[in-house]
């Protein structure tokens, strides 16, 4: 059984498709007015393959193999782009974002400029930002597929216990730093985690939800004024909105995981993605296998977002994440040299539900409004052991619940 368990362990996806081959699609708008952009060029330079986009921006490539690409973007009066890693699997299609920046040229000047890495989403940052895609999150060697261990290598930050993701950012406080998703400020989104603080032992953020994201560290833009330390700023992802797609996963950190995406109608832009995974320690007891330790941690949660695509009202979202986490820590025999027979139960639970609508006013101009709801709950209780009668007791219990509610509104005219 363990043998069967581990060997388990080392099959990374399992996707289920009909050939072996998939498509690249996508969507190509302007950065600042987000309007499509019709007849961009785009190119996959190692199959020599190229395409234009259509009236409403969008483009595909059929039959691809799976295998890593190369996707040039170009269009007259805009910078050019090239996005490397471009990830195509015979069981899921590659869906695409891309906001293009035009082009300004000055005669009889050179003006020579410093560009970050990828430059960053939000237009309003000029210094200490940075871009980060859920590609480099899923890849770096020990991040465990969370944001927050990703960035604690960039200059500047610094994770202060291995044992939790809390980042500390030029010295300040970790609890000065702001988490939002999808314009909306949110809780902290990380199991086993204290209300009042920012960081926990696993992230409640599943990548497979989540697209290219910034991280600020100084100098915020004023949309983020409740930030004293850093900022992140995360987006939920689109569904495929063209052909159901199913992918189960399984991994040490993030468990068992299935997600799934798909249009609500073959003719409607409108689609729903769903996230859910469960912790492989849980599965693991469940299943008689020695993990090395009786504190088995026990986590699981629920990510989704649900699209309604153009309508003539704009574009309406629905997205949140639901999680709970509990876990038992002994102290060992009281009879015992170290053991002292305490004991702590933890558990903790967040939801957060936002509801977002964008409006395309002109050519020029967008408005967006965010309106949600964010709970956060955490229930520890200490127990000791009385040694001269060696029966334990209800030493501490302490349950914080926190309710909050947000509501934004941005205006953006180019």
């Amino acid at each position: 059984m363990i043998r069967f368990f581990f060997f388990l362990i080392l099959i990374p996806t399992l996707s289920f498709a009909q050939k072996n081959t998939q498509n690249i699609r996508g969507v190509i708008i302007d950065k600042l007015s987000q309007t499509p952009l019709i007849g961009a060029s785009v190119q996959i330079f190692s199959l020599q393959k190229g395409t234009m986009t259509d009236t409403l921006g969008k483009f595909v490539f059929s039959d691809i193999a799976p295998d890593r690409y190369e996707i040039k973007v170009s269009y007259a009066g805009y910078k050019s782009m090239t996005i490397p890693n471009v990830v195509v699997t015979s069981g899921k299609e590659a869906i695409l974002d891309i906001a293009m920046e035009e082009s300004f040229k000055q005669l009889n000047q050179v003006i020579v400029k410093a560009n970050n890495k990828g430059g960053v989403i939000n237009k309003m940052a000029s210094v200490s930002a940075r871009n980060f895609s859920m590609e480099e999150v899923n890849r770096y060697a020990g991040g465990r597929s969370d944001p927050a261990r990703l960035v604690a290598n960039f200059a500047g930050v610094s994770a202060p216990d291995d044992s939790r993701n809390d980042i500390v950012i030029r010295g300040n406080s970790p609890v000065g730093v702001l988490w939002r998703i999808d314009g909306m400020n949110v809780t902290n989104p990380n199991h086993f985690a204290s209300v009042g603080t920012t960081g926990g032992a696993v992230s409640a953020l599943n990548t497979n939800l989540l697209k290219s994201s910034d991280f600020f560290t100084s100098a915020f833009p004023a949309e983020y004024g409740n930030a004293t330390a850093g900022v992140f700023d995360l987006g939920f992802r689109n569904g495929n909105n063209k052909k159901r797609e199913t992918t189960l996963q399984m991994g040490v950190i993030t468990g068992l995981e299935a997600t799934t995406e798909g249009p609500f109608a073959k003719k409607s832009d409108a689609s729903y993605l769903i996230g859910y995974r469960y912790a492989l320690a849980g599965v693991a007891q469940k299943l008689g296998v020695n993990i090395g330790t009786t504190a088995t941690p026990s986590y699981q949660d629920l990510s989704f977002k649900v699209n309604s695509g153009n309508t003539k009202l704009g574009k309406i979202s629905l997205f949140g994440i639901l999680a709970t986490s509990t876990i038992e820590i002994g102290g060992g025999n009281s009879n015992t040299l170290y053991g002292n027979g305490n004991q702590v139960d933890f558990a903790s639970k967040i939801g957060i539900v936002g509801l977002n609508h964008f409006k395309q006013i002109n050519n020029k101009s967008f408005i967006s409004s965010t309106i949600g709801i964010n709970y956060a709950n955490t229930d520890q209780t200490g127990y000791a052991t009385d040694r001269p009668t060696d029966s334990v007791f209800v030493k501490e219990v302490n349950e914080v619940a926190k309710i909050s509610y947000n509501i934004s509104t941005i205006y953006h005219s180019k």
